[in-house]
């Protein structure tokens, strides 16, 4: 009877560790990952950019976070091995600016969550970013299905290592005046003193004597190789030169009866007047017996109301020649100065023509007769003289047309 005692006592002993054992098991939570969702890509008003990031769903899994972010690109599922941009709040919700974009790309993006020996990744995300502005937005609407395109062989970014030897500049590009002109007056064009540095077409002058003993001042000048005809927009990024000596870019005709002057300006600060101007002009040319036409009067001397004084930086310096009597000036996109119809050619030296002809791209630096008439002397002027003064720098040309 005792062990039957005994043998009750063990039973209900063991029922009751039983049903301890199923009440913990039931008592005890499962885990839950924590998980990850990738916002929905927005658009903003740059092509370039997008808003993004992620949302985060913390389980009770204790992953600890070190690092949050987005991780995108222009393949399917990105890691944290491709692009990659990083928040630093601590909310679980979390937004990110992924900028510099290419246009009309698709790109893929997911977020993700960085802890000890784990990257976790949200859903993937697609967009394609917009078509990139044009860059002469700011000209006139083209006909339907056209736009204004870049035109390779008279366009140059100087940006390459070798200098004026590259493929890039002597393929469509020539130090010299198209036709061997050595240049106006005292003015000697020289290869010599022309280069490309850093991204830059950099022009340099320097005083010395010719063969014949006579002072000269060498200069650098760049021309197209090609001619290049209407419509088009013409424009280059430009330092002009603190001295007296012209900075140009400007188209010529083949036979020198056209002209075309999208720049011309003398930086020269002691001279407050043209230091702060900019001559936009044109010419039409007799050459025998020897006749020129360019519009006088003040409105061909363009000057902002900043009292900008033109060699402190870079500028934008634009040209459209939509047609043989229409052409349009503009600086850093906007437009300063539309030459009247009836000062395109009023002496009839293009023979009713107008601005015709298909002209070489000049880009030059030049010590000009007409300026020691108001009493400059370049072999004497400290702007000339002064080698960094007189450094006209570059930065590219661009011309366009329309497609």
């Amino acid at each position: 009877m005792k062990y039957l005692h005994s043998y009750f006592f063990l039973s209900i002993c063991l029922s009751i560790l039983a049903l301890t054992a199923c009440s913990n098991d039931e008592e005890k939570e499962p885990v839950t990952p924590t998980t990850l969702k990738t916002k929905t890509p927005e658009k903003t008003s740059a092509y370039s950019e997008v808003i993004t990031g992620g949302s985060i769903i913390k389980g009770n899994d204790d992953f600890i976070i070190s690092e949050k972010g987005i991780c995108w690109s222009d393949s399917e599922n990105p890691t944290i091995d491709d692009n990659t941009k990083t928040e630093t709040t601590t909310s679980l919700d979390y937004t990110i600016s992924i900028t510099g974009l290419q246009p009309t790309t698709s790109y893929y993006i997911r977020a993700y969550i960085n802890g000890e020996n784990q990257t976790i990744y949200g859903d993937e995300k697609q967009i394609t970013t917009d078509e990139a502005p044009s860059e002469v937005s700011f000209l006139p609407d083209l006909d339907e299905n056209k736009k204004w395109i870049i035109q390779p062989e008279f366009t140059n970014e100087f940006n390459y290592s070798e200098g004026k030897s590259s493929p890039d500049f002597t393929s469509n590009w020539q130090d010299r005046f198209f036709n061997g002109w050595t240049g106006p007056g005292d003015t000697r064009y020289s290869a010599s003193q022309s280069s490309v540095m850093d991204g830059k077409l950099v022009y340099k002058a320097s005083i010395e004597e010719d063969n014949n003993g006579q002072s000269i001042i060498r200069t650098g000048i760049v021309s197209s190789k090609e001619k290049v005809g209407f419509p088009l927009y013409m424009e280059a990024r430009v330092k002009i030169s603190e001295s007296s000596l012209a900075s140009a870019v400007w188209l010529l005709s083949d036979d020198s009866t056209q002209e075309i002057d999208n720049l011309e300006a003398y930086g020269n600060k002691s001279n407050d007047y043209f230091s702060r101007r900019l001559h936009l002009s044109h010419h039409t040319f007799i050459r025998d017996p020897f006749q020129d036409y360019q519009p006088t009067g003040e409105e061909t001397y363009y000057a902002d109301d900043k009292g900008t004084q033109w060699a402190d930086d870079y500028h934008n310096y634009g040209v459209l020649w939509l047609d043989p009597w229409t052409l349009k000036y503009y600086v850093d996109g906007e437009l300063v100065r539309e030459t009247p119809t009836n000062q395109i050619d009023p002496k009839g030296y293009t023979n009713g023509t107008g601005l015709n002809k298909d002209m070489y791209l000049i880009i030059s630096a030049a010590a000009q007769p007409w300026r020691e008439n108001q009493g400059i002397n370049y072999f004497t002027d400290p702007s000339v003289l002064d080698p960094e003064r007189s450094t006209m720098l570059v930065d590219w040309v661009r011309v366009y047309k329309p497609e």
